[in-house]
């Protein structure tokens, strides 16, 4: 049972209707009415009297409800509790693979050294993945691509990530008869913010892939692109660390489609003295590089 379950529940019992809850919460109505489904497994029992225009509560929907609300009530007064104090315990934290692997390991390294007691568990996803689980309280915080796009979250910007195109070492033109080969593109899943761009430029240059191979790894990506398999998109400075990368042709993107924000949000509603803390650690090494790099300027 999550606490996530919990809130669509009440506020499904709140205003009487699935479609009425999911507006509320941002929220897609088979996706309230599913958690519900999943939330009413899990007890054993029915807690809504379902029909066309309105969902009420059954005889145990509103005797769960009293309990689901005293839970809130302890979650939210343990919140309170939380931002008031020193930061400790666990800390979760989402973030693009490129993010995880390039830019957080020293904002994470320092952060460790100033907050020994915070315990951060760091989660690798696609930007959907991250920013479901960021709504529905999985995760503290994310970096993901984009500002927020809804109004329950907030966040900071936080780096700059320009996007280039790989093919095969003997591709040094993106010209016609490379489009016309129709390649093999490699990109993440459907729910990833860079494959929506990675379109967008095939989109853009008129070129059809030939197929598209669902990767979960940029390494697995480069790999394939250095057999000779075909054609991906892929944040440089990732490429830069990748072995294996002087084996394939780097094109730069021109465009908006070229560079990525990568953003760190969070709940509006969140007071956490572990984010609090993280964010303020964010901002001192994102002061700190700039200006170091004004200074090389």
């Amino acid at each position: 049972m999550e606490i996530s379950q919990l809130e669509i529940f009440l506020a499904v019992a709140e205003t009487g209707s699935i479609t009425k809850a999911a507006n509320k919460l941002l929220r897609a109505p088979s996706n309230v009415s599913t958690r519900i489904q999943q939330l009413e497994r899990e007890l054993g029992v029915k807690l809504l009297v379902r029909d066309k225009r309105q969902s009420s509560l059954s005889a145990d929907g509103e005797v769960f409800r009293e309990h689901a609300q005293k839970i809130i009530d302890m979650c939210n007064d343990a919140k309170a509790f939380t931002a008031q104090g020193e930061p400790r315990g666990k800390f979760r934290l989402g973030a693009l693979e490129s993010t995880a692997a390039v830019r957080i390991p020293p904002i994470l390294a320092s952060f460790h050294l100033r907050y020994p007691a915070v315990d951060v568990e760091l989660e690798a996803g696609s930007s959907g993945v991250l920013f479901d689980h960021l709504l529905n309280g999985q995760l503290t915080a994310a970096f993901s691509d984009g500002k927020p796009a809804v109004p329950s979250l907030t966040g900071i910007r936080a780096f700059a990530e320009d996007l280039v195109i790989l093919t095969p070492q003997t591709v040094t033109e993106i010209n016609d008869d490379f489009k016309a080969s129709h390649p093999t593109a490699f990109m993440f899943g459907t729910i990833c913010s860079y494959r929506q761009r990675f379109e967008d430029w095939l989109e853009s240059q008129g070129m059809v892939p030939g197929r598209i191979v669902e990767i979960s790894s940029y390494y697995s990506m480069l790999a394939c692109v250095a057999a000779g398999g075909g054609i991906c998109m892929i944040p440089k400075s990732l490429l830069e660390t990748l072995p294996g990368a002087s084996r394939v042709q780097v094109h730069e993107i021109e465009g908006s489609l070229g560079t990525a924000e990568t953003w760190l949000m969070w709940r509006r509603d969140c007071r956490s003295a572990n984010l609090k803390a993280f964010i303020t650690e964010l901002k001192d090494h994102l002061n700190t590089a700039e200006q170091t790099a004004a200074a090389a300027a």
